[in-house]
């Protein structure tokens, strides 16, 4: 896991201090060492010659053959490689390389990558098992290839004008080099205003003007002679999913496997243990294949919940070592906060996921642990939401007859007031027409908020359309599943579990999201949810028998925002005072008042997203807002 910059001026030499200052900027993501290259090159172009200066720059956290040898930016020949990840069958493929005639210096998986890109091209990438976010510069078609993994675990930004092209693993280092100050896209403000979520847009744009992503599972070549570039994609999530064996008689096999392939490393690897299903299936798997001793389990308690009380179970029943952290997230301060909105770049919801997760990580660098296991994909893939998933289950039930099944659900989970209105509210979904696709027109209450948000916000909050792939959809199970990992949910969680871990130079892997189990999403409604119980494949897919396999009530890490707000309020209120954004969508002043008057307002949603967004805007240097995007050159 690493962080790469890189930088092209067309005509005119780069800013070599400027580059140099990005590139430091990514050393949280790679601690042990930092590579840089500079070059200058003249092509042909249809108009004639023209000359190209570059910079590649890299900082290491070294997990395999931590040897200076696999430094990068790592050359062979006319081929550069800087990127960010991991190949976790790169032995296999180094295997199969070879035999074609291919020769090796290192003992890690840059340079089998090199290799396979140079001899298979783009779709070689078909035969990797891993994540990545990489750039390959190739000297004699004077082009740089952008690619990103199946899923887009690992992230990679870039930026494009007339004379310039940026890529890097963050935002931060591009309007480092661009000495630019980002501004936030309007509809993506509203719709982070109105609903608490910034979902990713499917050409790649981001929340800031400008700025884009590499879309997962595509690849973008520029030809550096004619400033032209071209987009292909290489993996189709949805198609993989449609065509591919989803046989339930494999997937123990394939689930055993996708944990094991996770533990290459030469280098220390810890499990995240958090007492849910996902990553209580992995460490039931360590200790079938007698695993356990590779691996440092760590557990922490927010307090808020039995997930520590159910890890510790799983802990003491397989009599195995574990740290278990010291965990306070209601007594973070400002300073704390403010690092998280530095990192995430980007608005995101007040949940333990986002603000407790950072700490987490933390504690766990200083037990010199730089890879860590965690159970995410699990709830994406084998339909762990029963709020956000279960609907589309009873429509397609329904539409197959099947009210046998509807029964038995509806009466399994009739004992238990929350998801007895969960069961109600699907079947009340399922009766309407689907025709009601209108705008929200108003601001998304959580259950304890004020009941008179809207006043607070513009007209342009409330009537924001909302960007959440699933809120209009009206499809089946399989593909909703789909569309929340091609664009929706699961990228949120990605994008936040990278910055959490990589604030403290750890490398995190989710075997869950092995690309061989994507399959699974098609498996059936039958097969997700039974009886009271979600994720029924996975549950019954223990090969050692856990406290965890059949819990019903997982609440995820927590965050006592409600104490980080009343010990920080004059802090907090002062942020969004001066914010200059927040004027344009918010009437701060009322607000702001109301809740130095009211707890309930302190404490509201609403409030909690003016202040990521004060946040954002002070750490990040956000300056004003861009009502349309400027296309990229």
């Amino acid at each position: 896991m690493c962080g790469l910059f890189l930088v092209l001026e067309r005509a005119r030499p780069i800013a070599l201090e400027r580059a140099r200052k990005a590139t430091e900027a990514l050393r949280h993501r790679g601690p042990d060492g930092i590579g840089q290259s500079a070059f200058s090159w003249t092509l042909p172009a249809d108009d004639g010659a023209v000359s190209v200066s570059g910079y590649m720059g890299h900082t290491r956290l070294a997990i395999l053959d931590p040897q200076a040898r696999s430094d990068q930016p790592f050359r062979r020949g006319g081929h550069t490689l800087v990127y960010n990840g991991e190949i976790y069958n790169f032995r296999a493929l180094r295997a199969e390389l070879a035999r074609s005639g291919a020769r090796f210096d290192t003992d890690g998986d840059t340079e089998v990558l090199l290799s396979l890109l140079v001899h298979a091209g783009v779709d070689g990438l078909n035969r990797a098992n891993g994540m990545w976010g990489l750039c390959l510069l190739d000297q004699a078609r004077g082009t740089i290839t952008a690619i990103r993994d199946r899923y887009g675990k690992k992230p990679l930004f870039w930026y494009q004008d007339a004379q310039r092209l940026c890529l890097a693993s963050e935002i931060g280092p591009i309007q480092t080099y661009l000495a630019q100050s980002p501004r936030f896209m309007a509809g993506d403000l509203d719709n982070y205003l109105q609903g608490g979520w910034c979902y990713p847009h499917a050409d790649g744009a981001t929340h800031l003007q400008n700025i884009h992503q590499v879309a997962a599972g595509t690849a973008l070549e520029f030809d550096l002679a004619n400033w032209r570039r071209s987009t292909s994609t290489w993996y189709d999530l949805a198609g993989h999913v449609a065509s591919d064996d989803k046989d339930p008689q494999q997937l123990d096999a394939l689930l055993q496997d996708a944990v094991s392939a996770r533990l290459v490393a030469d280098r220390r690897v810890g499990l995240l243990l958090s007492g849910g299903v996902d990553s209580s299936l992995i460490l039931s798997i360590l200790a079938h294949r007698g695993l356990t001793e590779q691996v440092t389990c760590f557990t922490g308690d927010a307090g808020k919940s039995e997930d520590a009380r159910y890890a510790a179970a799983c802990i003491e029943q397989l009599g195995i070592r574990s740290v278990n952290l010291p965990l306070e997230y209601g007594g973070a301060g400002m300073d704390s906060f403010l690092q998280v909105c530095r990192h995430q770049e980007k608005p995101f919801p007040f949940i333990g996921n986002a603000l407790a997760m950072p700490q987490l990580y933390a504690h766990i660098a200083e037990h010199d642990v730089p890879v860590v296991l965690d159970g995410t994909g699990g709830d994406e893939i084998f339909a762990g939401y029963w709020d956000r998933y279960f609907r589309f289950a009873v429509a397609q039930a329904l539409a197959a007859g099947d009210t046998h099944w509807c029964t038995q659900i509806a009466q399994a989970n009739a004992d238990e007031p929350r998801m007895r209105a969960i069961v109600d509210q699907a079947f009340a979904w399922c009766a309407q027409d689907g025709t009601a696709t209108s705008a929200t027109a108003h601001v998304r209450r959580e259950s304890d908020d004020p009941a008179d948000m809207d006043q607070f916000v513009h007209a342009s909050v409330r009537a924001a359309p909302g960007c959440d792939p699933l809120i209009h959809f009206r499809g089946d199970l399989t593909e909703a599943l789909v569309r929340d990992a091609g664009a929706g949910r699961l990228h949120e969680w990605l994008w936040q579990n990278d910055r959490n871990a990589m604030m403290s130079g750890i490398e995190n892997r989710s075997p869950l999201l092995d690309y061989r189990l994507a399959p699974y999403m098609a498996s059936g409604y039958a097969r997700k949810f039974v009886g009271p119980w979600n994720k029924h494949e996975l549950r019954t897919r223990f090969p050692v028998a856990l406290p965890t396999q059949w819990r019903r009530d997982k609440q995820g890490f927590r965050w006592v925002y409600h104490r980080f707000l009343r010990h920080n309020q004059d802090q907090v209120l002062q942020l969004i005072a001066a914010s200059t954004i927040l004027p344009e969508r918010v009437d701060v002043g009322r607000l702001l008042d109301a809740a130095r008057r009211d707890p309930h307002y302190l404490a509201c949603s609403l409030l909690h997203r003016c202040l990521c967004i004060a946040g954002l805007e002070q750490t990040c240097d956000i300056q004003g807002i861009a009502d349309t995007p400027t296309a990229p050159a």
